[in-house]
């Protein structure tokens, strides 16, 4: 059974929640963490519509790539 609303079963008896598969695939950059929990339920969490989710992604995406961006990569 899951101990808080953000875990989801993934098999019978196996419960995880968006931290555990940040830290499985190894996620380290923040702008990609917070696009990715925002991807996995958009417009469905309650606080926001899934345009909004949607553009709140892709503002996340570029700001990802700032982050990952070294000052070699400008443009």
């Amino acid at each position: 059974m899951a101990t808080n609303k953000y875990q989801r079963e993934i098999r019978p008896g196996v419960f995880v929640d968006v931290y555990d598969v940040l830290r499985a695939w190894s996620v380290t950059n923040p702008a990609l963490q917070h696009l990715i929990k925002k991807a996995l339920q958009p417009g469905a969490r309650g606080h926001k519509t899934l345009h909004q989710d949607l553009d709140d992604i892709v503002v996340s995406a570029v700001r990802a790539r700032e982050l990952e961006s070294g000052p070699d990569d400008a443009g």
